[in-house]
């Protein structure tokens, strides 16, 4: 073989070798593009009403606007304050009481964009009728919003829901600000398509769940986010619930329920979170089809107190991976997952206890010896879910 040969093989080489190396990146892409999907946060542009016509609506019964506009309410509503139009609304709560008669305090029928802003310094109080009449059957909160809503402001809204649900939307839900003590009959607040929190303190006590997302037709909605501010729930269902993910990125959360935090996808990447929980603390379950059922904890700081019973503190049906922060879990079954469990960071407790490889318990714990995926009779283990 002579040196042209040679040349020429040794090339052909080259470049199979560097077409090999350019497949085997792209497919290391395209794995890790869909992974960085599942594991990304939705940034939520503001809504900026600002330069809007502005009127006054003070003491009066039932107000209807049906033109664009900034309405600063003030005094005494008595009925419902109906927005119908398809033009950028703002309403300005600055220290109005609203009472509706026979439906919710405020009612979104139709809009382009709506901002609810609570005045510096205001107290404010919506309330809604106990029962419902002229209203169509998924018309459920005491401020309703079929279209997408935002609030703002730094000033205080107590929301008193005789009916069934606190603030709903029908499409995305959205704080920037603001201080909400809400009491409902149902869910605390509702964002159909999402719920996003950038900051605003919050106590809710729901006779249902605190927060949810409940979309669970289109993957690409149904989740919650929450970048700081301070939560405190008291609910009898979930405090927290998402559909297909639920993201918590900074703040403070601290949750009573029968279970804190529940969502296909649930990411903890920042934030103080103490839940307190009588079924389970933490829950990934198959509520969409975006992922595998997964807890991932990458900082922060939670600690989780369960009660007596058949409950879990982390509860997966599929994975939990704890990659930072510090967890600390109490209960009779600090963690349950049926696929893998993975600590590769951060710090965690198991019932005051520092651990290095994730326990996987049965209720009461697994006796030494025994294999964790059966009960203390032998038989495999029936987790409940």
């Amino acid at each position: 073989m002579n040196k042209k040969d040679r040349i020429i093989i040794i090339s052909i080489l080259a470049i199979l070798v560097l077409l090999f190396c350019l497949l085997l990146g792209y497919n290391f892409y395209k794995k890790n593009k869909v992974s960085n999907n599942e594991n990304s946060t939705t940034t939520k542009e503001k809504v900026n009403l600002d330069d809007l016509e502005e009127k006054e609506v003070t003491d009066t019964k039932n107000v209807t606007i049906t033109e664009g506009g900034s309405y600063t309410l003030t005094g005494n509503i008595t009925g419902t304050v109906t927005i119908e139009t398809d033009e950028d609304v703002k309403l300005i709560l600055d220290n109005v009481t609203i009472t509706a008669t026979n439906g919710p305090a405020i009612y979104v029928k139709s809009a382009k964009n709506v901002v609810i802003y609570l005045n510096d310094g205001t107290t404010n109080t919506v309330i809604d009728a106990s029962s419902y009449t002229g209203y169509e059957t998924d018309v459920t909160g005491c401020i309703y919003s079929k279209d997408d809503l935002t609030f703002e402001g730094s000033g205080t809204l107590t929301v008193k829901a005789n009916y069934q649900d606190g603030i709903v939307s029908k499409d995305d839900l959205s704080f920037y600000g603001g201080t909400y003590n809400i009491t409902s009959k149902d869910d605390g607040i509702r964002g159909k398509d999402s719920v996003y929190i950038k900051d605003g303190n919050f106590t809710i006590k729901a006779s249902g769940d605190g927060i949810k997302a409940s979309n669970d037709t289109d993957t690409n909605k149904g989740y919650v986010e929450i970048d700081g501010g301070s939560i405190i729930i008291n609910a009898s269902s979930d405090g927290i619930q998402a559909i297909t993910k639920l993201t918590i990125n900074g703040g403070t959360v601290d949750i009573t329920a029968s279970e804190g935090l529940e969502a296909t996808y649930i990411v903890i990447n920042d934030g103080d979170i103490k839940i307190s929980a009588s079924d389970d603390g933490i829950n990934a379950s198959k509520k969409s089809s975006i992922s595998t059922p997964t807890i991932e904890v990458n900082g922060g700081t939670i600690e989780v107190t369960m009660g007596q019973g058949d409950t879990d503190g982390f509860d997966a049906n599929g994975n939990i991976y704890i990659n930072g922060g510090t967890v600390k879990v109490n209960g009779q079954s600090t963690f349950d997952y049926d696929g893998e469990g993975k600590i590769n960071g951060g710090t965690v407790y198991s019932n005051g206890t520092q651990v290095t490889t994730l326990p996987n318990q049965v209720m009461g714990g697994s006796m030494p010896g025994q294999n964790q995926n059966t009960n203390q009779s032998g038989n495999p283990r029936q987790g409940r879910r």
